[in-house]
């Protein structure tokens, strides 16, 4: 089935890197595709979330054989660290 994650964000010495993947594991019974369309949208959501806590979307690919990655990178500021990322839950 597939799924929209966000993956660990990343600290590195000058950047947050965040990214968020979305798996092509088909939905048995998802004749339509509304179930992935489903789950694109949850993966879209929560990069406007990071763009709205300061991220820029840097990157994106997809692979038939593994599914969407989009990658999200801030540039960090005094005090920042991967602490500031809401999850989805947020």
């Amino acid at each position: 089935m597939s799924e929209a994650q966000m993956e660990p964000c990343v600290d590195t010495k000058d950047y947050l890197l965040e990214k968020v993947t979305l798996d092509n594991t088909p939905d048995i019974g998802d004749k339509t595709g509304e179930i992935f369309l489903d789950h694109l949208e949850l993966a879209i959501t929560d990069c406007r979330k990071l763009i709205a806590q300061g991220f820029r979307l840097t990157d994106f690919w997809s692979d038939p054989d593994v599914g969407l990655e989009f990658k999200l990178m801030k540039k960090k500021a005094p005090g920042d660290s991967c602490a500031i990322v809401m999850s989805r839950s947020d």
